[in-house]
């Protein structure tokens, strides 16, 4: 039986945007009972955006959050980090558009949970009880959710580069799992694809210090 949790302590990061450039800090705080993962904007009074499905607003090279015409984006390593590493209840507040990209991966988050630790409440997890298997299919991509005693993953990756080609892993999604052996995988890129992203308005803020980039035939 797992009971809900939340940080112990306030802890601090800043950096920039991957995408915005902007330099931006976050401190990932407290929060009580069933509050969930709430970001707040504090360059806009507060402003509180729930990390919720009812909020995604885009999800190309990015997921992003909207509500009321308020945009936090590139949140996906922060909010993989929080749910993997058991965190129930926080409250990011964040003072610009754009969570911070720090290293190109998730470790950083995970070094920040381990310094605040994580306090533990009286009250129990509520789970999503997945009852039968549902698949989303666009193009050669497919995400598949099924039924299970545990929180299993088994994926497959392929990129036409000689230093990537396919891949496959399963493992049991568990906190010590997840810091060991997926945290520390970084943002990557290809040589060919920057200028067209950066026509978008994409990758201003990136570097070699947070992506990984491969040119036709090596990093």
């Amino acid at each position: 039986m797992r009971f809900e949790t939340t940080v112990a302590q306030p802890v601090s990061a800043q950096g920039v945007g991957l995408h915005s450039g902007v330099p931006v800090t976050i401190t990932i705080q407290p929060a009580a009972v069933g509050t969930g993962i709430v970001f707040r904007r504090t360059d806009l009074s507060n402003f509180e955006l729930p990390a919720s499905w009812r909020h995604v607003a885009r999800v190309s090279y990015a997921t992003s959050l909207m509500r009321q015409g308020v945009l936090i984006s590139t949140t996906e390593h922060l909010l993989s980090v929080l749910y993997s590493m058991g965190v129930d209840n926080a409250y990011i507040d964040i003072d610009n558009l754009e969570v911070p990209i720090l290293d190109g991966s998730g470790l950083p988050f995970v070094k920040l949970l381990e310094q605040a630790g994580i306090q533990t409440y009286k009250k129990r997890r509520k789970y999503l009880r997945i009852v039968k298997p549902v698949t989303v299919e666009q193009g050669n991509k497919r995400i598949s959710i099924l039924p299970a005693d545990s929180f299993l993953l088994s994926c497959d990756i392929y990129f036409d580069h000689p230093l990537v080609g396919r891949q496959s892993m399963e493992m049991e999604l568990t906190p010590d799992r997840y810091a060991t052996e997926i945290a520390a995988a970084r943002t990557f890129g290809f040589e060919y694809e920057l200028d067209q992203m950066r026509n978008m308005g994409l990758i201003r803020g990136a570097d070699l210090t947070n992506a990984v980039c491969f040119d036709r035939e090596k990093v």
